[in-house]
């Protein structure tokens, strides 16, 4: 049976198809999904690329961070240039929350915090120096540490272009503050996503407004 179970999640990786699979158990998770290094790639951005699971789409990016959007909910990633050349990962275990854990497998390094908000979890997690970011409710929960794992898991550097960036400019560089709750400040990166939502909803409410005229 272990040898089958086994057979069955190398498959998995292989493929990048996990839809079938079900674990409240983030240790499994983690140690199936981060355990094993991944050659699957199917996004490109400047400097870095990675593999990004079906279910999910790209909304918006500028520079090192991007949005993606899983089942309606919102993922903040932004890859880490500057930790990449520092060799560098800060972290300190928080036993107050649902779930903290430092990562280590196979020379990649990284945390994950999971923390329980209201109805909603908010999962943090920064590994090979690409950091994701969701709230999520708890049927949605194992799946987005499994999709975090696929895609921080499988981030690969560009050399060439990481390099020139770090050289020439540091405003490219930063992580966006994304504030899920409060106000934003006008110029963040989650404000323009918001005014971008916004309009696509006013505009299609005019669509519908203006059917059969």
């Amino acid at each position: 049976m272990k040898k089958v179970m086994v057979l069955l999640i190398s498959i998995l990786l292989l493929t990048g198809c996990y839809n079938d699979i079900v674990s409240d158990d983030t240790n499994t998770i983690l140690n199936t999904f981060l355990g094993k290094n991944t050659k699957l790639v199917n996004t490109y951005s400047e400097g870095y690329k990675y593999y990004l699971p079906n279910e999910i789409k790209v909304d918006a990016k500028k520079d090192y961070n991007e949005v993606l959007d899983y089942n309606g909910y919102k993922y903040y990633l932004y890859v880490d240039v500057v930790g990449y050349y520092k060799k560098e990962v800060d972290f300190v275990k928080n036993d107050n929350i649902y779930y903290s854990k430092y990562l280590d497998y196979n020379n990649k390094k990284g945390y994950i915090n999971i923390e329980k908000v209201n109805d909603l979890y908010k999962v943090e997690m920064y590994y090979n120096y690409a950091k994701i970011e969701a709230y999520v409710d708890y049927d949605n929960l194992s799946k987005t540490i499994i999709n975090m794992c696929y895609i921080t898991n499988s981030l690969v550097f560009n050399n060439s272009v990481t390099n020139l960036e770090l050289n020439n400019s540091d405003d490219k560089l930063k992580e966006e503050k994304f504030d899920f709750y409060t106000p934003k400040k006008e110029g963040n990166f989650i404000d323009y996503i918001n005014k971008y939502d916004d309009y696509k909803v006013k505009s299609d409410e005019n669509n519908i407004g203006n059917e059969g005229n």
